[in-house]
């Protein structure tokens, strides 16, 4: 053992059924035949030097007579091991290798799982993590030094964790080292291990995966996971549209961004210019549709299918969308719930789900004393905000009163219409999809936080609109005030926001509510039909 190497080692494990020939993402690759590993195959991609671009881009001709080059290489070694009487393939990629595997045929949390099986809540040094809020991105964030994995301010409700490098537990360090390990879809370590010994590791790192000895410090890591690999939900949805009959499966439509409402003149599920819609809604797209067309729907027909917004002053397109992207899916099975949003799948814990399911419910059963009138068929946003403020006894416009507030070019908008007799801060926003929805709770609770703690936005909300009824430098009684969030929808039925939206609802109520807010409303708009 002294004599072996320390070797960064990547691992990757093949899903079950899945082949060696499937995990590579083509045909092309040459193979190696051991003549002492019967259990293992090695492929490798053809290997070349090459010139920097920038020695030519930055240099011009200057650098001509030194020989600068970069080496590409790529390989895979497959192992086939059997653990517990069934064989395990695990793929270890060497240089570029990585770039050979077909990741979706891979266990997923592979590499999550079991870092997260090996390392301790007090031993993280960087993770990495997708936030599912407002606006979705991807972040890394890393420690300076090793430590709690609430030292990375991690929202449980709204993180999905997608890395994690951490230091082995204590009694674990001797066989994973004291060096950092990191999980993702695969699992690395640097270890004394090469391919005479490298399938006790495998055996080992399989059994510490199915462990769930992460339950104790990660629990919140099940409660949302991204399906990669989602052929058999996709084909379920595409059931469900061809035959509404299914009951377990519920499917709805919106727009997957923030757009100008009156900027558009309608929408078309043709891509022309004639017969527009004034929303993207479920019915409508279907109603669009041939019977031979829905009887043959499939996924790449979803990929292609452009749902075209048109813009009110030309015959120009104002924005157009996949019709997948547009779709919004749950399907319930067991003990978990799948969501389809803004094209991307996942899995949500049945106990996570009731949750948030359950609040929701609280929320629109605490605001069926509140209405508001209903938007008429063409309406604009703005236009509604208008003839809201009419029609209420005495109310304030702000839609559109931006304040322009903390630098650069950041824009506030306290509220769409004050109603003075109610002393509420009403928003309005037409029925979008989760991120753009998710962007309308935001908001509401950044003007919030704001007119309650801060008199200099207080002040610019005066300058704005001067006849507003509270003094800006004496501080407001949060208890005094009512924030309602009304969304326009043609739907009829009672108002289902993506489970995403749902999640951002909960979180911003509570921050409102932790400012001494207590009346937080969500009530459907009815927009009439033509």
């Amino acid at each position: 053992m002294s004599n072996i190497k320390t070797n960064k080692i990547t691992i990757y494990i093949l899903k079950d059924g899945k082949s060696i020939e499937s995990a590579l993402r083509n045909d092309n690759y040459k193979k190696f035949i051991f003549n002492n590993y019967e259990n293992k195959e090695f492929y490798y991609g053809y290997s070349h030097s090459y010139e920097p671009k920038w020695v030519e881009n930055f240099f011009n001709t200057e650098l001509t007579n030194i020989n600068l080059y970069n080496q590409s290489s790529k390989a895979v070694l497959f192992s086939k091991v059997l653990i517990n009487g069934v064989e395990r393939i695990f793929a270890i990629p060497f240089g570029y290798g990585h770039s050979m595997i077909n990741k979706v045929h891979c266990i997923e949390n592979f590499g999550l799982k079991l870092v997260l099986n090996v390392v301790g809540r007090n031993s993280i040094r960087k993770i990495g993590k997708r936030t599912l809020s407002s606006d979705p991105k991807n972040t890394i964030e890393q420690l300076s030094k090793i430590g709690k994995i609430s030292d990375f301010g991690i929202d449980i409700e709204q993180d999905l964790i997608e890395e994690i490098t951490g230091k082995p537990k204590d009694d674990l360090k001797e066989f994973f080292t004291e060096n950092l390990v990191t999980g993702k879809i695969a699992f690395t370590v640097s270890k004394k291990v090469n391919i005479d010994n490298i399938d006790n590791l495998l055996k080992t790192c399989f059994e510490y995966y199915q462990k769930d000895d992460y339950k104790n410090d990660f629990a919140f890591i099940d409660q949302v996971k991204e399906i990669k690999d989602n052929t058999f939900l996709t084909n379920k949805l595409i059931s469900k549209i061809k035959d509404d009959g299914i009951q377990d499966i519920k499917v709805w439509m919106a727009v997957p961004e923030i757009i100008e409402w009156e900027e558009i003149a309608g929408f078309s599920f043709n891509g022309k210019n004639e017969d527009l819609f004034n929303d993207i809604t479920y019915q409508d797209f279907k109603s669009s549709l041939t019977n031979e067309q829905i009887g043959n729907i499939d996924f790449d027909f979803l990929k292609r299918k452009r749902i075209v917004a048109f813009m009110t002053t030309e015959d120009n397109e104002y924005s157009h969308w996949s019709a997948y992207n547009c779709l919004y899916c749950e399907i319930k099975e067991q003990r978990s719930t799948y969501i389809l949003t803004n094209g991307k799948w996942y899995e949500i814990e049945k106990d996570f789900v009731d949750e948030i399911e359950n609040n929701y419910r609280q929320v629109l059963n605490n605001s069926k004393s509140i209405s508001l009138i209903s938007a008429n068929s063409c309406e604009k946003e703005n236009e509604y905000n208008e003839r809201l403020a009419q029609t209420l006894s005495n109310a304030i416009l702000m839609d559109r009163k931006n304040i322009r507030y903390g630098g650069g070019a950041s824009a506030i908008e306290f509220c769409d219409v004050f109603d003075v007799d109610n002393n509420r801060l009403i928003h309005i926003k037409n029925y979008y999809g989760s991120s753009a929805l998710s962007h309308l709770f935001a908001q509401g609770r950044v003007s919030g936080q704001l007119f309650l703690n801060d008199e200099k936005f207080r002040e610019k909300v005066k300058e704005k609109e001067n006849s507003l009824p509270f003094n800006s430098v004496e501080k407001p009684k949060p208890t005094d005030y009512q924030i309602i969030f009304g969304v326009i929808s043609e739907y009829e039925e009672e108002l289902n926001l993506p489970f995403f939206s749902k999640v951002n609802l909960k979180n911003e109520k509570k921050l409102l509510e932790a400012f001494g807010f207590q009346h937080i409303y969500l009530v459907k708009v009815l927009r009439e039909k033509n």
